[in-house]
């Protein structure tokens, strides 16, 4: 397995063979952070929907990219798994036992139109009186922190690097 000061040795040793100016370093740099970062984000939401079993767009439109550039030579997932609401995840339907949507049973819950805002939702109850109510939701938050640890760790190293040498091949005109 190679380390990060062997892929920093590579790295320079090919980048001083190349004799590419600075310019060209920088925007392949840049260029391959936000592919990079476009990777994790697909990779994250693929993930997070098939072991939760929510639709992909409802995990896709929960994860911002903040894209690098010249002068801001990182990119950053912003990402929002406060929960999916039970809503959401497809027609909810009133049981005994509580409220089932998209074979998930959300128990002592049920189906309400609030007359404030006229929303439909799956909602509970907070305490034993009628009102506040909170909306149902599915956590996702663990398994999200567990899948972007485990792809920091292992792959995305490796997917910043391929796409960085593509990128420095293809501004420079050289074959390595």
């Amino acid at each position: 397995m190679k380390t990060m000061a062997d892929t920093q040795i590579q790295l320079n040793r090919i980048l001083e063979t190349l004799n590419a100016l600075p310019e060209q370093i920088t925007r392949a740099m840049f260029l391959s952070l936000n592919r990079t970062a476009d990777w994790m984000k697909s990779q994250v939401s693929k993930t997070i929907s098939q072991e939760q079993r929510v639709k992909l767009k409802l995990i896709r439109d929960r994860i911002k990219v903040s894209r690098a550039s010249q002068r801001n030579l990182q990119s950053l997932l912003h990402c929002d798994f406060l929960g999916v609401r039970a809503i959401d995840l497809g027609k909810p339907r009133q049981t005994n036992s509580g409220t089932v949507v998209a074979g998930r049973l959300f128990e002592h819950a049920f189906i309400a139109r609030l007359k404030k805002n006229g929303s439909k939702g799956v909602y509970r109850r907070v305490g034993k009186k009628r009102f506040p109510l909170t909306s149902a939701r599915v956590e996702i938050y663990d398994d999200a922190v567990q899948i972007i640890e485990e792809l920091l760790g292992t792959e995305a190293g490796a997917v910043f690097e391929k796409r960085f040498m593509h990128e420095i091949q293809r501004l420079t005109g050289a074959v390595i």
